[in-house]
């Protein structure tokens, strides 16, 4: 959901109510396009958050505690020259306009009581963050236009400000009836509708354009000719209901649940069109965890994309190796026939003179004695042609010996990237992403950049997730290999009953049994919940072996995750995604 104009108008009204008359007290800038303002109102601290972010700008109370620069940005600084001690007269949005005006009364040096703007304009990559003095000139913003960026308006510091270029579109306020049937009527035959009421009518996003449609057409895809006249009265009655709504301050504001209700948008006002809304009483207050929670997923996706990526490459890279391996050893199975011609050679030495080009001879290793015919060099002695057969017997030998040796490493690396690319797809926050780096770091896949000043505090470890079966055992899954290994080798008790998929990269799960039998229900819980989050986990009928944990074992130099076990058994088992959230804790 956009910022559109019904969204900044809720937020500019909610914040009008709490903190208009508040006092100015700190202004922090986290990053160069973020502002953060304390403001005591009413007896309680707030903390308003301003972004002018190309790709999240926005504005909204916040209780996050953001790491700020040791050295404060020059607008920061201005700032806090002009606003710092200053009282909120005003909070206002100009017209339905994606823009936001703080007006804060401050006094100058010389004691003259003064009005500054703080303006925030929400638009995109066009968003801004700018400082008006009382006089309309602009004493600073957080992104400079010149004549380079844009020739229709400039925002440079002592340039007059000018409020963005208004929209060709109808407002809430210079509207009536009347003209919005006009408007709805004059629709071309084949234009969708919601597409119409978003370029004639301002303040609207495409989805509150859609909702105007679903509400007075039962659908949101439609196109004008398709549309009866008693269904664009009805959407004439819907938008004048919702301007006049706009025009009075009252709003819904909704959060839109999606996938397990995790909340995936927002509103001003309640969409009809989607199944599972949740009322809330401020928006303002709710985009704070809204847009953390955003940016944490954003910041998985960007840093889970990268490290995929890398590890993909490395496995292709092992996968390449493997062949080669693969290839040299099928060529030293030649080198037993290499060796049976030299021994053949020098056991019938006698009857070879230089310049011979082969020689035909008894094989002495064959009950049949079946001849065998041996290609010599005609310019080599036949001491010489047995020594050439020799070398090259001991030079695919000892290739092949190395390239067993090789082929191990291999295999053991694959298999270790491909658990690590499932443990990556498991992942559900950074710190489990961080975890995953460091382990690779520390296996030496990876180079981690060198730290500058001092060292971080190190986070405290992740834990595995926790699912509780029908019967109420816990079920405890490990999605990354420090998390599998705390769990598999000191976690879980001797008695306690360990999952894996049979050959599949996957995560360690443990029935926590507390020394109770564990019933099959719970069995064939904990085998999903395996199956699930491992590399088989989109397939059918997947084998999960099972056993105690006692009947685990780490070898001695293995890498992180993998163990070996015995006295097992096997389950077969379809991933239910369902059955998985019914057991969440």
């Amino acid at each position: 959901m956009a910022f559109d104009g019904l969204v900044v108008r809720c937020i500019a009204n909610e914040l009008t109510g709490l903190l208009q008359g508040g006092r100015v007290d700190k202004i922090y800038m986290p990053d160069s396009e973020a502002v953060v303002i304390g403001v005591r109102s009413l007896g309680k601290n707030y903390k308003l958050y301003l972004s002018c972010n190309p790709s999240l700008p926005r504005m909204h109370l916040t209780n996050e505690n953001r790491e700020n620069p040791a050295v404060p940005p020059n607008f920061c600084m201005l700032l806090r020259k002009h606003l710092t001690g200053g009282h909120i007269v005003y909070i206002k949005q100009p017209d339905i306009e994606r823009v936001i005006e703080i007006g804060i009364e401050n006094r100058t040096e010389m004691g003259d009581t003064v009005v500054k703007r703080l303006i925030i304009e929400i638009m995109g990559r066009h968003s801004n963050i700018i400082l008006v003095h009382q006089d309309g000139k602009i004493a600073d913003c957080v992104r400079h236009v010149d004549a380079s960026v844009s020739s229709l308006r400039l925002v440079l510091p002592g340039l007059m400000y000018e409020s963005p270029p208004p929209q060709d579109k109808l407002s809430p306020f210079n509207v009536t009836r009347d003209i919005i049937e006009q408007t709805l009527f004059s629709c071309p035959d084949e234009r969708k509708v919601d597409k119409f009421i978003l370029e004639k009518f301002a303040g609207f996003s495409p989805a509150v354009a859609r909702e105007i449609v679903y509400r007075g057409c039962g659908t949101v895809d439609i196109v004008y000719m398709s549309v009866t006249r008693a269904e664009v009265i009805a959407m004439a009655e819907i938008i004048e209901k919702l301007f006049c709504s706009v025009a009075e301050n009252r709003f819904s504001p909704v959060i839109i649940l999606g996938e397990n209700r995790k909340p995936i948008d927002f509103s001003a006002i309640p969409l009809t069109q989607y199944n599972d809304l949740q009322r809330i009483s401020s928006l303002s207050e709710y985009l704070d965890q809204f847009y953390i929670n955003k940016e944490i997923r954003e910041r998985m996706a960007a840093r889970s994309g990268d490290m995929h990526k890398a590890v993909s490459n490395m496995l292709e890279r092992y996968r390449r190796k493997s062949v080669l391996q693969r290839q040299s050893i099928d060529e030293s199975e030649k080198m037993d026939e290499l060796k049976l011609y030299a021994d053949l050679i020098t056991a019938n030495i006698y009857r070879i003179k230089k310049g011979d080009k082969r020689i035909s001879a008894a094989n002495f290793y064959d009950e049949n004695m079946q001849e065998v015919e041996i290609p010599l060099e005609g310019e080599l002695t036949p001491a010489e042609n047995a020594q050439r057969y020799y070398y090259k017997y001991n030079k695919l030998k000892n290739t092949a010996i190395a390239a067993k040796i090789q082929l191990k490493h291999s295999l053991q690396d694959i298999e270790y990237l491909e658990s690590v690319q499932t443990a990556i797809e498991n992942c559900d926050n950074l710190k489990e992403l961080a975890e995953i780096k460091a382990e690779l770091a520390a296996e030496g896949y990876i180079r981690l950049k060198a730290q500058k000043g001092k060292p971080k505090k190190e986070a405290a470890a992740s834990q595995p997730s926790k699912f509780i079966s029908s019967d109420g055992f816990t079920i405890l899954v490990g999605k990354n290999n420090k998390q599998n290994d705390y769990l598999t080798l000191k976690l879980a008790k001797g008695h306690d009953i360990w999952f894996h998929t049979k050959n599949i990269p996957g995560s360690h799960t443990v029935i926590i049994t507390d020394k109770k039998e564990a019933p099959a229900a719970t069995i064939e819980q904990a085998a999903m919940l395996a199956a699930y989050h491992s590399k088989a986990r989109a397939s059918q009928n997947i084998a999960v072996d099972y056993t105690k944990i006692s009947n685990v074992k780490k070898p001695s130099g293995a890498k992180p995750g993998m163990v070996i076990y015995v006295d097992y058994k096997t389950a077969y088992v379809t991933p239910d995604e369902n059955k998985v959230k019914e057991m969440i804790m």
